[in-house]
């Protein structure tokens, strides 16, 4: 994509009255493939161009996407978008990034993150993979059943530019891989997954390791049982406890309090972990997902603490909704090409504990070990909490049998005040966090 193109945009745009304008290109190649008990169920390559453009008149905003690039269609949205942001609701606090607070980065900075797999991978290969993935977990005989095995390939194009000056033009590839098998027999099933996302290829792993892997597990969970209802310390492994990362988002989310639904939301600045809990959100990780030397408004990214030795330190936000609390821009706005900006984490983790996991379950004198969770019931407002879990019980330090169809119940705010973190963090997803212990929680069984 020529960028004149797009600077012409916002050229028209202006010329017709527009106060601010912006204009964002996206070109996205993926490969895709899936396969189902040893076949292969699903090919895909596509290939698609998308552009966003947003006019800005007298507070008053409004977006237009297309995937048509024609000359005149791009001269019709230009008229649309400039006659729909005249007549749409004032916006008191909408508007593009003032010129000095915009950041722009250049290529070899950008370079540096690391975002770009180099390898071209062949749909040959993807396919070979995902039969080496999802075959090596039908490999084992306890399994009876699969609902297949995909992998995902894709490399995105990125060119965003504004009339006050913000210009970025990157790429970023993106590599993921999922996988689900049934162990048991027609009196009990149990189910078990694997899910990952790399910034390259390689990084997945070893397929027929984690097919493997995959098969064991779901295997560990035959004849799994209900327990009686009752309180007991809980442990989410590291593969869950990432979502109380994503409630903690939830709750911290600009537009989550300016509407008032969040119990955290006098609580800027005082304690809400103990003093031994660390979460950051670092955009400037090399090779990771969600890295990124500005958002896309233009604001500088930075390694933030999110909670420092407990305490709240910021709310995410976008620059419209800074302005509506009243904070500096913490610079964590996203968007897609029909979207407005929002705030959006970048890599969010919690760092590493004390604990080795091993010497938390032998601790314990009964407890949950949680493997998965589903379905979700969470009130922002007050912080109750309830989540369907399977799992394994734990007796006298041992893990003694699985567990299924019970649900986990408590308050986040005593979560997250009595959380104990283990020291097994790993970098998979956009949201990550370590194993962690929570005490005195209540499980609802037969």
């Amino acid at each position: 994509m020529n960028k004149n193109f797009l600077n012409d945009i916002i050229s028209k745009l202006k010329t017709k009255g527009c106060d601010e304008a912006d204009v964002l290109y996206c070109e996205s190649n993926n490969k895709n493939c899936s396969s189902r008990l040893g076949k292969i169920d699903k090919k895909e390559n596509s290939y698609t161009k998308e552009i966003g453009v947003r006019a800005i008149i007298n507070k008053r905003q409004a977006i237009i996407s297309s995937t048509n690039f024609d000359k005149n269609n791009i001269d019709s949205i230009i008229d649309k978008v400039f006659e729909m942001a005249k007549v749409v609701p004032k916006n008191e606090y909408c508007g593009l990034a003032n010129t000095y607070e915009v950041k722009n980065v250049n290529s070899s900075e950008l370079s540096n993150l690391k975002q770009v797999d180099k390898k071209n991978i062949s749909m040959k290969k993807i396919a070979e993979k995902v039969i080496e993935l999802e075959q090596s977990a039908l490999d084992n005989k306890k399994i009876i059943n699969s609902e297949g095995a995909e992998i995902s390939v894709s490399k995105d194009k990125y060119i965003l530019l504004g009339s006050n000056g913000l210009s970025l033009e990157f790429e970023k590839t993106n590599n993921s891989f999922i996988v689900a098998v049934l162990a048991g027999d027609n009196k009990s099933m149990e189910r078990h997954y694997d899910y990952k996302s790399k910034i390259n290829f390689d990084e997945l792993g070893n397929f027929t390791k984690i097919g493997k892997n995959v098969a064991k597990n779901a295997v560990k969970k035959i004849n799994s049982r209900k327990v009686k209802t009752c309180k007991c310390d809980v442990v989410f492994d590291k593969k869950v406890s990432s979502s109380l990362l994503s409630n903690l988002f939830n709750l911290v989310n600009a537009p989550t309090i300016i509407r008032g639904s969040s119990f955290l939301k006098k609580k800027l600045g005082q304690q809400i972990f103990n003093k031994k809990i660390n979460i950051v959100d670092n955009p400037m990780m090399v090779g990771q997902t969600r890295s990124r030397l500005i958002d896309c408004e233009g604001i500088q990214s930075q390694k933030k603490y999110l909670v420092k030795d407990g305490y709240l330190e910021f709310f995410f936000n976008s620059l419209s909704s800074a302005k509506q609390i009243k904070q500096i821009p913490t610079g964590h706005a996203s968007r897609s090409v029909s979207s407005l900006p929002g705030p959006s984490y970048s890599n969010l983790y919690m760092e590493n504990g004390n604990e080795r996991i091993n010497k938390v379950i032998s601790s314990l004198k009964k407890g949950f070990l949680v493997t998965e969770l589903m379905g979700s019931s969470v009130n922002y407002s007050n912080g109750d909490y309830s989540r369907g879990a399977s799992g394994f019980w734990v007796e006298n330090g041992q893990i003694t049998y699985p567990v299924s169809e019970v649900t986990i119940a408590g308050n986040l705010n005593d979560i997250f005040k009595n959380l104990i973190v283990c020291n097994d963090l790993e970098f998979n997803f956009g949201v990550n966090a370590p194993s962690c212990l929570v005490e005195n929680l209540t499980l609802g069984g037969k």
